[in-house]
């Protein structure tokens, strides 16, 4: 009788093991850890821009300018990165003459670091106005690209309950008018 328990346990803990090791080799195969480094890297740059887009002269033109070199190089270095992990979807001839990684339509993903591309190398150079439609589009491109790389990266689901709960949003100034006076007086 246990050894047919024994048996059933054994065979659980190794169709257990097989499935672990099947994940894996899974996520090892789509190189998930890379791409979250890489897709670290990218957002710093594209919420980097989007606050130097919405900057409103808090900075000096000099310190604004130097970051938008500097992101100008890194998205560009970032989206040659990543088409070492998204492959462009072949569509026709679009691109035949091209060499080989660079034939299709680039995904999405790539886009966003190209637009972020764009408006480092333009905005130094632009008017009010092309400033403001390049801000929003600056902030548009930021949120699409953590939006398709949570769906490339991210979890699906938390592991605490209190992580799941929706947030209340409290404004600074709601918290700020919340603090007592003997806190205050402490501080």
């Amino acid at each position: 009788m246990w050894e047919f328990f024994a048996a059933i346990v054994s065979a659980i803990v190794a169709v257990i093991g097989l499935l672990i090791g099947w994940r894996r080799a899974r996520e090892g195969a789509l190189r998930k850890g890379e791409v979250l480094t890489w897709s670290n890297s990218v957002i710093a740059n594209l919420q980097t821009l989007a606050l130097l887009c919405r900057n409103d002269a808090s900075l000096p033109p000099e310190v604004v300018e130097q970051k938008l070199r500097e992101i100008f190089f890194e998205t560009s270095i970032l989206a040659e990165q990543g088409r070492l992990f998204f492959k462009n979807e072949i569509a026709g001839a679009h691109g035949a003459e091209k060499q080989e990684a660079y034939r299709g339509k680039r995904p999405e993903i790539l886009d966003q670091v190209l637009v972020g591309h764009e408006i480092a190398g333009a905005f130094a150079g632009a008017d009010a106005e092309s400033r403001l439609r390049m801000r929003c589009v600056a902030e548009d491109a930021c949120r699409r690209f953590v939006t398709l790389a949570q769906k490339e990266v991210g979890r699906s689901r938390t592991a605490s309950a209190a992580t799941r709960k929706g947030g209340t949003g409290p404004s600074l100034q709601n918290l700020m008018q919340g603090v007592q006076a003997e806190r205050l007086a402490s501080a």
